[in-house]
């Protein structure tokens, strides 16, 4: 893997500035002098384990039989009324560019077993190279694309794995098995707590220089959507479950809600104070790939 600086974000004192990292504030704390800090950034890696001791309280729901039968009934009538739908968009996913319809990879799912997840295909395959993560205005994406993205439409097909039981309608989004750092009890969902709150993620990071990308998601990002997720699956029940479901396709059609924008607003904060620290030249970067993050 290729090295990829991390700077360590500075927060302000100002009560109006709140960090997106919640058990892993205390990793990003103001640092005094310069210098390399691998102890402190190798504990980044640790978060997620330390993360792991809270699945032992899961919500009975989440694990329960109801519920397991409850998303395949779901995901068989929404895979018949919308079948039509799903094959006019693969029809027009296949003629706007070059390459199959779908686009199928490997994911980690209940306690890390793996499963191919289904998505209709949004960007080119002749041009695969770039960062993993993708932004907003990547050229990657195609037309078509940009629109199915923006109306969740290329998450469609994830029904069909709902339906075979890889995935749940509500859940952590499924990770890719060389980044999972977490052996969860509970299935990867379509929708989750933390996929609602960062709907506007791939905007957002779009000012990030690109060779940051890596960095800023494992440090800023990534501890804070796997806390959201568990902090849901603790108290889900079927009627939180309901509401999300509700929330998710009403943000599709009418945008962002609240809690969308408000943490979307923590995550600007940061960009801008990760911008604001490398303008200013701080030498207090590491390499990912020296402290084993990603």
């Amino acid at each position: 893997m290729s090295a990829h600086p991390i700077a360590e974000p500075r927060f302000g004192n100002s009560s109006d500035v709140e960090p997106i990292l919640v058990d892993a504030k205390r990793l990003l704390e103001e640092h005094e002098g310069r210098g390399r800090y691998s102890s402190r950034a190798a504990s980044i890696a640790e978060s997620d384990a330390e993360l792991l001791e809270q699945t032992s309280s899961d919500s009975p729901w989440v694990m329960s039989r109801a519920r397991c039968c409850l998303d395949r009934m779901v995901a068989a009538i929404v895979l018949l009324v919308l079948f039509p739908v799903m094959l006019v968009i693969m029809l027009v996913v296949r003629l706007s560019s070059p390459g199959p319809a779908l686009f199928c990879q490997r994911r980690a799912g209940r306690n890390r077993d793996e499963f191919i997840l289904f998505k209709f295909r949004s960007m080119r395959v002749e041009d695969p190279c770039g960062p993993a993560i993708t932004v907003s205005g990547d050229c990657r994406i195609t037309p078509v694309g940009a629109f199915l993205r923006r109306y969740k439409l290329d998450e469609l097909p994830q029904f069909w794995n709902v339906l075979k039981g890889n995935m749940s309608l509500v859940g952590p989004r499924p990770k890719l098995p060389h980044h999972e750092g977490l052996d969860l009890a509970y299935r990867p969902g379509i929708t989750g707590v933390a996929t609602l709150a960062f709907r506007d993620e791939e905007k957002i990071l779009a000012g990030i220089p690109r060779e940051h990308l890596d960095a800023f998601y494992e440090v800023c990002i990534k501890p804070r959507k796997a806390q959201l997720d568990l902090e849901y699956m603790r108290t889900a029940t079927l009627g939180s479950d309901l509401r999300l479901l509700w929330r998710t396709c009403a943000s599709c059609i009418f945008g962002p809600d609240a809690l969308s924008v408000a943490e979307s607003d923590r995550l600007n904060l940061l960009v801008d104070e990760w911008l604001d620290l490398l303008q200013d030249g701080d030498d207090a970067v590491l390499s990912v790939s020296e402290v084993g993050v990603g």
